[in-house]
């Protein structure tokens, strides 16, 4: 028998709309409870309020780019899973997404599949 997939509530944030929109409907229609920011002060207010159970981020956004925003996440909790999802991924980026303790890297653009798989992995204690 198939273990039944929990519901999980996704806080993705991107800024470009139109990636922002697919993404969030394909996680919709994957049965997740979606919140979406297009910029990473908007997403660290969505966090606060909503409290999901995993963060998916670009890097490089407005107003405060997705490292800053994973600082600050991770002083308020140390064990929300984070995947970073960027077509921007550079070795000048590694340490600080190491030290964040990032969960899952999702090269741009997305794969509903390999993005589902970094989710689920964050919960099921297996890697991608």
């Amino acid at each position: 028998m198939e273990k039944e997939k929990s519901v999980l509530s996704v806080l993705y944030i991107d800024d470009e709309l139109p990636a922002r929109e697919m993404v969030a409907k394909m996680l919709r229609w994957k049965g997740h409870e979606v919140y979406t920011a297009g910029d990473g002060r908007t997403g660290l207010q969505l966090f606060r309020e909503y409290k999901p159970a995993v963060i998916v981020t670009d890097i490089i956004m407005p107003e405060m780019d997705g490292i800053e925003m994973s600082r600050e996440v991770r002083k308020v909790c140390l064990n929300i899973p984070i995947i970073i999802a960027s077509a921007n991924w550079h070795d000048r980026y590694r340490f600080d997404l190491e030290n964040l303790g990032i969960s899952h890297f999702i090269q741009k653009p997305i794969q509903l599949e390999k993005l589902a798989a970094a989710i689920e992995s964050c919960y099921s204690g297996s890697d991608v």
